[in-house]
C-alpha cells in the first residue's frame, strides 16, 4: 500500500465513494440461482386415465411469460398444438398452457424453458401417460440446441460493453484524478468517447439480442419486432433503457466539463491541487457505480442467497477493472504520446497508486466471486466455467506482474525526489526517448492482455455458473455404450475434505426406452456406506434440448442406498444422468454420467 498520506486520503476517498454507491444496489430482494420446479401438473411420471385440459408448471420464483414456452410431444416424437402460454390462476410462479386436442394413450415429453432470475435461460423436461405408458419411445430426432451465431454476436457484444465501460470509466477517471489537464486534450476525449459510443452500441445490442438469446431462437428473430418489445419488459431489458439514460447524463457531463476548465483557467485560477481533485475524480467514481450496477443486477451476482454482499463486490469489482484498464489506455494512447514531461511527472506516479489500490480490490473481490460460483477445486478444473477462470486468473497474475514492472519504472524516473539541482534537471529532462518507447510497448502488451481479459469475463458473465456446471472429468465412466443396462461407479469430491470425498454405485435397470428402476449407493473413500445431507438425480438428453428431468428417489433402508423407481425414458439417444451430492451445508458437487438408452 502506498505510505504517503495523499495515497491514503486517495484510497479513503475511492473507498467511501464505492459503499456510498453500494447501500443504493443491496435492497434487491433475494432469489434462487436458478429456476426451480415446485410442481407441474400432470405431474412428473403419472399415468392419467384421461387427456389433461391443461400443461401446467410452478416454479420457485416469478416467471416472465414472453420468455417462458413449452412443447409438448407425442410418444413418435411429433409435436401437439397447444393453446397460448400464460399464468395459471394469476399466479406470476406458474406457466400454463391448454392442450385443445384428446390425447391418445402413450407417454408425452414436455420440454419448458423459462428465463431464471439471474436473467439466465433455464430448460427441462417431464413426462405422463394418457391409458398407459408407451411400450417403445419415439425415434430419435435431430437435436436442436442455441443458435450457435447467436451465442457467438452475444458474447462479442458484451466484450464491447466491457471494454466501453472500461474506457469510458478509467479514461474519465484518469482526467479527474491523475491528469487534470488532459480535459481538453483530443487524445483523452477520443478515448472517452470512443469508451461511450461502444457502451452505447453494446446496450443497443444487448436490447436486439437478448429476446431470441433467452428463448433459444436463432439470430435471423432479432428482426422481429416482437423480441424487442418482449427483451423491453424483462430485468435485463430494463437495465440496458438504464444503462441508455446514465450515458445520457454521462455525455452532458463530458461537454460541460472542458468548458467549466477553460472558464476557470480564463479567470486566472491556479492549477488544481489535491482537494480540487477530490470532487471531480468522487463525482466519476459514484457514475461508475450506478453504471456497474446495471450489470450485477443482471447477472449471477443478482441471485442467490448471498445477494446482499454479492451484489456489492461485483460492482466494486467491475468499477476497480474499469479505473486501472481504462486508465491504462489513457496511459498508452493518450499521456506518453503527449511528449508533456510536467504532466508525466504528475500523472503517472498517480496513476500507479491508483492501480496497486484497484488491483487490491480486484484480488479481494474476485476470490469471493471464484469462491460463489466455483465452490470446489473439482469444479474449478472440471467444468468449462471453471477453466475459463482459470485462464483468466493466470492472465492477470500476467498483468499484475507487467504493472508491477512498470510501477518500478514510473518510481525510478517520476518518484525521486527534487532537492538538488541536479535533481531539478533530471526531472526537467525526464527519461530518454530509447526508455520511453519501451515503457509504451510495456503498455501495450498490458492493454493487449486487458482486451483478452475482457473476452474471457463476457464469456463467463453468460456461462453457467460452476456450481451449477460441477461435474468429475476424472469419473471412469464405462457402460451403456450401445445400450442396455448401465452398472458403474463414479467418484466424488465435495471439496470438504475427506468427509466430502466418496464414490457413487449407481445400476440403471433396464436403460431402454420407457420403465426404468435406478438404485444408488454412496460410498466413502475405502468403500464403505456413507450418508450425505442430500442426494439429487436428474436425467437430461442434451441432443434434444429435453431435460433436466428429475428423478424421485426414496430412502432403500440401508445407510446410503437409494431407489428411484418407474422411472420412465421417453426417447431413445444419448442420456446424461446428472447426480448431484450435498455432504454439509455449503459443500456440494455434481457428477454428469453418460447413459446410452435404446
Amino acid at each position: 500500500m502506498p505510505r504517503s498520506g495523499r495515497a491514503r486520503k486517495l484510497i479513503g476517498a475511492f473507498l467511501a465513494v464505492l459503499l456510498a454507491g453500494l447501500a443504493m444496489t443491496v435492497t434487491a430482494a433475494p432469489a434462487s440461482a436458478h429456476a426451480i420446479v415446485v410442481s407441474t401438473d400432470p405431474a412428473n411420471y403419472r399415468v392419467l386415465d384421461f387427456s389433461p385440459p391443461v400443461v401446467s408448471m410452478q416454479f420457485s420464483e416469478p416467471i416472465e411469460v414472453g420468455l417462458a414456452g413449452l412443447r409438448l410431444i407425442d410418444p413418435q416424437g411429433t409435436d401437439i398444438r397447444i393453446g397460448q402460454l400464460g399464468h395459471a390462476n394469476g399466479k406470476s410462479e406458474t406457466i400454463a398452457a391448454a392442450v385443445p386436442d384428446v390425447l391418445e394413450n402413450g407417454t408425452y415429453t414436455v420440454v419448458w424453458h423459462v428465463v431464471s432470475a439471474d436473467t439466465h435461460p433455464v430448460q427441462g423436461a417431464f413426462t405422463f401417460s394418457v391409458g398407459e405408458a408407451s411400450a417403445s419411445g419415439a425415434p430419435e430426432l435431430a437435436g436442436g440446441g442455441a443458435d450457435p451465431v447467436l451465442a457467438t454476436v452475444y458474447t462479442a457484444v458484451r466484450w464491447v460493453g466491457f471494454a466501453g465501460l472500461a474506457l469510458l470509466v478509467g479514461s474519465a477517471f484518469f482526467v479527474a484524478w491523475c491528469w487534470p489537464g488532459a480535459a481538453d486534450r483530443r487524445r483523452a476525449r477520443l478515448l472517452f468517447w470512443s469508451g461511450w459510443g461502444g457502451l452505447l452500441a453494446a446496450t443497443a445490442g444487448t436490447l436486439l439480442l437478448y429476446g431470441p438469446y433467452a428463448v433459444g431462437r436463432s439470430i435471423a428473430a432479432v428482426a422481429d419486432p416482437a423480441a424487442l418489445g418482449t427483451a423491453l419488459g424483462t430485468r435485463m431489458g430494463l437495465m440496458q433503457v438504464l444503462r441508455a439514460l446514465l450515458l445520457g447524463v454521462a455525455a452532458a457531463g463530458a461537454l460541460w466539463y472542458p468548458r467549466a476548465s477553460r472558464r476557470r483557467q480564463d479567470a486566472g485560477a491556479k492549477p488544481p491541487d489535491h482537494r480540487d481533485r477530490i470532487r471531480p475524480a468522487a463525482v466519476v467514481l459514484g457514475f461508475a457505480v450506478a453504471l456497474a450496477a446495471t450489470w450485477s443486477l443482471a447477472t449471477h451476482s443478482a441471485a442467490g442467497a448471498q445477494v446482499a454482499l454479492a451484489l456489492p463486490i461485483d460492482v466494486v469489482h467491475l468499477v476497480a477493472m474499469a479505473v486501472w484498464l481504462g486508465g491504462l489506455a489513457a496511459v498508452g494512447a493518450a499521456l506518453l504520446p503527449s511528449g508533456d514531461l510536467a504532466a508525466m511527472r504528475l500523472a503517472l506516479p498517480r496513476f500507479s497508486r491508483t492501480a496497486l489500490v484497484c488491483v487490491g480490490l480486484l484480488l479481494a473481490t474476485g476470490t469471493y466471486q471464484a469462491w460463489r460460483e466455483v465452490g470446489t477445486p473439482s469444479a474449478l478444473f472440471g467444468t468449462t466455467y471453471g477453466k475459463v477462470l482459470v485462464g483468466k486468473v493466470v492472465l492477470a497474475a500476467v498483468l499484475v506482474a507487467l504493472g508491477a514492472a512498470a510501477r518500478r519504472w514510473v518510481r525510478r524516473h517520476y518518484g525521486f525526489a527534487i532537492v538538488t539541482i541536479s535533481d531539478k534537471r533530471r526531472a526537467r529532462r525526464g527519461p530518454g526517448d530509447a526508455e520511453v518507447t519501451r515503457f509504451r510497448r510495456v503498455v501495450a502488451v498490458e492493454a493487449a492482455i486487458a482486451a483478452v481479459l475482457l473476452g474471457l469475463t463476457a464469456f463467463l458473465v453468460n456461462a453457467e455458473p460452476a456450481r451449477a456446471e460441477q461435474a468429475s472429468e476424472r469419473a471412469a465412466v464405462q457402460g451403456g455404450a450401445a445400450g442396455g443396462p448401465a452398472n458403474l461407479a463414479v467418484p466424488f469430491d465435495t471439496g470438504g475434505g475427506p468427509a466430502g470425498r466418496g464414490q457413487l454405485a449407481l445400476v440403471l435397470l433396464p436403460g431402454q426406452v420407457g420403465p426404468n428402476e435406478i438404485h444408488l449407493s454412496v460410498l466413502d473413500a475405502d468403500g464403505g456406506p456413507k450418508s450425505v445431507a442430500e442426494l439429487r438425480v436428474q436425467l437430461s438428453l442434451p441432443d434434444r434440448r429435453i431435460g433436466p428431468l428429475p428423478v424421485p428417489l426414496q430412502y432403500a433402508g440401508a445407510p446410503g442406498h437409494y431407489v428411484g423407481g418407474g422411472v420412465r425414458i421417453p426417447l431413445p439417444g444419448n442420456w446424461e444422468l446428472a447426480l448431484t451430492v450435498r455432504t454439509s451445508e455449503v459443500d456440494e458437487t455434481t457428477v454428469r454420467v453418460p447413459v446410452s438408452v435404446r
